[in-house]
């Protein structure tokens, strides 16, 4: 794939002196050139953009894209810059009659806002990135150009990020609840962190951090930790895969499970549909702990299961000090394939078929699992840091850690996926096995809750996605969508989301302590991430205390307040 390569010339103003302005107070941020419409940028994954050393654009510009072993946009100051670029981008802070005039021929794209502030700097980058349009006009001649000139481009293609009042939410509300909830939530022992992210309308409004990564830890929550998704792994996988090849035509839901997997064409499950499946309404067992077939009555590991040594036949890497036998996923397929079907299809929440889910994907589109999505999803979307096994990309100090395992890996677990299934095959399923960060997981969802579509690109169709956050099985009492969760469909109140939650609303939560749900109907996007499972999964107070859900609610009633 050819890379393009962006320069951004930042030029300021050599002096700038008070003076007077009858539009001092207006802040204008004119788009005064675009050839090739370069703006707002498109297919990030291609893009390496540059930014010369100045850390605040570079830190602004990072939480668009920052792509694996990439630098992200040139900013640089000297107007002399050389180097081999595709585009040149010059950006213009302050005062423009400072400067001598200078020609525009060398850059694709020129942008001039009247003020150099921070708030300045974080609108522009916004603006081209496609997270807010340009629209203003010059009302003087600046840099060559006449009045009038600007260029105006779509805004709202990918996420935004201002204030709560911006999107009709009481912001002294929201914070004071948020903040009062997840501050009880440490001290009460629910979680020695916590992380929360709150969209409205594809604008960031709300993402702050909270406490440190464990009870006896220095080290304080940051925005730039890798999370353990756990079963929110289910939804932001494998599913993603599957609705593009069910646009594709590739991915039939009314299939029966040896369509696209022949070792499932006879016995117990032939005859069961992925729409069934994907809505937990196929009879199918709730989960196998594959972990015990590894272990002898004495609690030792069996011969040809697992090692505290590296091996050629021990290569699997489930704890920092332990290795699954090379071949062993085949047994949990065989489980699986063996386990018993309800007589009676009705709601079970089921992970089993997750772990096949890697399998159908590799089979039609023809490449591998984890690259696909990373090719197709992830990179375009911004979102490089959403991966298995993230200790292959990231220092341990970048990952959250979760449990302290006292009864089958026995070692702290950190870097390596939480779920047992999940780590004995390979840590790579979609059943678990997903880390990233909080704002990677919020532009996935962002591309959900706008019905496929994400910076310019529809990467999976309306009709596909409205049919996956749909309830097939509402009439007989299953409330899940396919592979999505739904709100309860009776006694709202002791359920997982917000009262308020629409019924078009959609998401998941993860055993690790996460959770992510969207609400079309009413534009609000919300992200609790914590490790509550540290230092044990015995630890229940996040649901004692209905954290997760009395969070939520505190969105609809700061939209309330905002109204009164």
């Amino acid at each position: 794939m050819k890379r393009f390569f962006l320069s951004f010339i930042f030029l300021l103003p050599f002096v700038v002196f008070a003076q007077p302005d009858s539009t001092k107070n207006v802040r204008t941020i004119v788009l005064l050139k675009n050839d090739k419409q370069l703006v707002p940028f498109k297919h990030l994954d291609s893009l390496t953009i540059d930014y010369s050393g100045l850390p605040l654009l570079q830190s602004l510009g990072e939480r668009y894209s920052q792509d694996s072993g990439t630098q992200n946009v040139l900013v640089t100051s000297d107007i002399h810059t050389t180097g081999d670029y595709a585009y040149k981008i010059l950006l213009h802070f302050g005062v423009a009659d400072s400067l001598p005039q200078l020609g525009m021929d060398d850059f694709q794209a020129v942008v001039f806002c009247n003020k150099e502030d921070s708030l300045s700097q974080d609108l522009v980058i916004q603006k081209l990135f496609g997270g807010r349009p340009f629209t203003d006009t010059l009302t003087t001649k600046t840099l060559g150009y006449e009045p009038g000139t600007g260029i105006q481009t779509k805004g709202a293609l990918r996420l935004s990020f201002g204030q709560p009042w911006e999107e009709g939410i009481d912001s002294a509300y929201l914070y004071r609840k948020i903040d009062s909830i997840a501050l009880n939530a440490i001290d009460s022992g629910v979680a020695p962190g916590i992380q929360v992210l709150v969209a409205r309308n594809g604008r960031v409004i709300f993402h702050k951090t909270y406490g440190f990564l464990t009870y006896d830890s220095t080290e304080r929550v940051h925005k730039n930790l890798l999370y353990d998704f756990a079963s929110v792994t289910k939804v932001t996988g494998a599913l993603p895969a599957l609705m593009r090849l069910h646009d594709e035509n590739k991915f039939d839901l009314d299939a029966t499970m040896g369509t696209y997997l022949p070792y499932f064409a006879h016995g117990n499950k032939k005859e069961l549909t992925y729409r069934r499946i994907l809505s937990h309404n196929a009879g199918l067992k709730a989960w196998i702990p594959y972990w015990k077939t590894t272990l002898r009555k004495s609690g030792k590991y069996r011969w040809h299961t697992l090692s505290h040594d590296s091996t050629a036949k021990f290569q699997t890497r489930i704890a920092p000090n332990l290795y699954l036998y090379n071949n062993y996923g085949d047994k949990i397929y065989k489980q699986i394939r063996k386990s018993p079907v309800n007589k009676d299809q009705g709601y079970v929440y089921s992970g089993l078929s997750f772990y096949l889910y890697p399998e159908i994907v590799e089979k039609l589109t023809g490449e591998d699992y984890e690259s696909y999505l990373k090719k197709t999803f992830y990179k375009p979307l911004g979102a490089s840091t959403i991966t298995y096994n993230p200790m292959r990309y990231y220092p341990l100090d970048r990952i959250i850690p979760t449990e302290i395992d006292t009864f089958f890996r026995m070692e702290p677990l950190h870097g390596t996926v939480h779920d047992e299934g999940a780590a004995m095959m390979k840590g790579v399923s979609s059943n678990a096995g997903l880390f990233g960060t909080t704002l990677d997981l919020a532009k996935l969802f962002q591309m959900y809750l706008w019905m496929g579509s994400y910076g310019g690109e529809q990467f999976i169709s309306r009709n596909t996605m409205e049919k996956f956050t749909f309830c097939h099985y509402c009439n007989e009492g299953d409330r899940r969508g396919l592979g999505f969760d739904k709100p309860w469909l009776e006694d709202k109140a002791n359920g997982s989301t917000a009262v308020d939650a629409s019924e078009s609303s959609f998401g998941h939560s993860g055993y690790t302590g996460t959770f992510v749900w969207a609400d079309p109907e009413n534009g609000v996007l919300f992200l609790f991430m914590s490790n509550r499972v540290y230092p044990t999964r015995y630890n229940t107070k996040i649901y004692q205390l209905n954290v997760r859900p009395t969070m939520h609610q505190a969105i609809y009633d700061a939209i309330k307040r905002y109204k009164q």
